[in-house]
């Protein structure tokens, strides 16, 4: 009876130990735990279950049940292994980041247009003239043919066509610097200085100090050469152009526009051309400018249609305010001159008058 109940506490043992063993296997297989473990976990539990059956005194029977036992613990580690071997490697898996969301860049800034000048308002500016044809008889400075004549004045002409209203102080330089240094909020101040008579020194001064002040301003000159290292530096630095070269002798006279697209070439006048021309003037017909890298230049007018730095005889810049031309009017048809005339007057008080509006 005694030998019946340790056969029977035996095999409950050896039971519980099974159980245990299949639980460890399951869940090494379950968690991903590697066979190795597991095998050496299975072994540990066999050998530990023959040495207690052997311990505690336990007969032939019982210690050939735990020899039994463990080799049924070895076959169901075989068995696992085959298992494992027969299922796939599982593969590490790869952390990936979520797509980080698209960025959209934002669309570079542009400057607003313009704002909308009535041309009511363009054509009530107040405009203070200076033209040096005024009252000028030519001399031995012109081409024979036209010595003796009082030739007619360009500018003037173009305003009276754009129907504006205007202050002539014709070709008196004293009557220019009482008027510049009026009370008068000027629009826009045109000096034409085609004859030799030489506008120079502190107007420029003066001049400047109207552009500061946001003036427009329209300058006609022809000996810029003469000119470029005085007083007028500050304006041409400010503009971003230079003098190049001057421009003389008997060469071809035709200008090409080099923006062909400003609406200095379209509005109000179109089909502006400067190629139609015949020396009015001997010897010296001008000067030609280039940019400096300064300022918002832009040459307008040039002797090389190719030439967009270079060669140029008009410019605009300090948005649109400045206009300075360095060919002579006289050189060229007066049915081409005086339209662009009017274009470059019109374009000026509009830059100038929407820049205001806009501030």
């Amino acid at each position: 009876m005694h030998r019946k109940n340790r056969s029977y506490h035996s095999y409950r043992g050896i039971a519980l130990w099974l159980g245990v063993i299949l639980a460890v296997t399951l869940s090494c297989d379950l968690t991903g735990t590697s066979s190795d473990s597991a095998q050496k976990t299975i072994a540990a539990l066999s050998i530990e279950q023959t040495v207690i059956a052997q311990q505690s005194g336990q007969d032939i029977q019982a210690t050939s049940q735990a020899e039994a036992a463990t080799r049924v613990a070895m076959e169901v580690q075989a068995t696992m292994l085959a298992v494992q071997a027969s299922q796939p490697t599982p593969q590490p898996v790869e952390e990936t980041q979520p797509p980080l969301p698209a960025v959209s860049e934002a669309p570079p800034e542009t400057p607003p247009p313009p704002a909308q000048v009535d041309e009511a308002v363009i054509k009530a500016a107040k405009i203070l003239l200076f033209e040096d044809m005024s009252g000028h008889r030519t001399e031995f400075d012109v081409v024979p043919k036209f010595r003796g004549i009082y030739p007619t004045r360009y500018v003037k002409e173009a305003l009276d066509m754009g129907g504006y209203a205007y202050i002539d102080v014709g070709s008196a330089q004293g009557w220019l610097k009482d008027q510049l240094f009026s009370s008068t909020q000027w629009d826009l101040i045109i000096v034409s200085s085609e004859a030799r008579t030489r506008i120079q020194g502190e107007y420029f001064v003066y001049l400047l100090e109207h552009l500061n002040r946001g003036t427009a301003v329209i300058l006609e000159l022809w000996n810029m050469d003469e000119l470029s290292e005085g007083k007028i530096a500050p304006i041409l630095a400010k503009c971003g152009v230079e003098f190049q070269d001057d421009w003389s002798g008997n060469r071809e006279l035709a200008l090409w526009p080099l923006i062909p697209e400003h609406p200095i070439f379209h509005e109000p006048n179109s089909g502006i051309s400067l190629r139609n021309y015949e020396a009015f003037w001997l010897g010296d017909h001008g000067d030609l400018m280039r940019l400096s890298g300064s300022g918002d230049a832009q040459l307008l007018l040039g002797t090389i249609a190719t030439q967009k730095s270079d060669h140029g005889t008009m410019v605009m810049c300090m948005g649109g305010r400045l206009v300075i031309q360095t060919y002579c009017d006289h050189d060229f048809a007066q049915e081409e001159i005086v339209p662009l005339w009017e274009n470059v007057i019109f374009n000026v008080l509009r830059n100038k008058l929407s820049s205001s509006l806009s501030n």
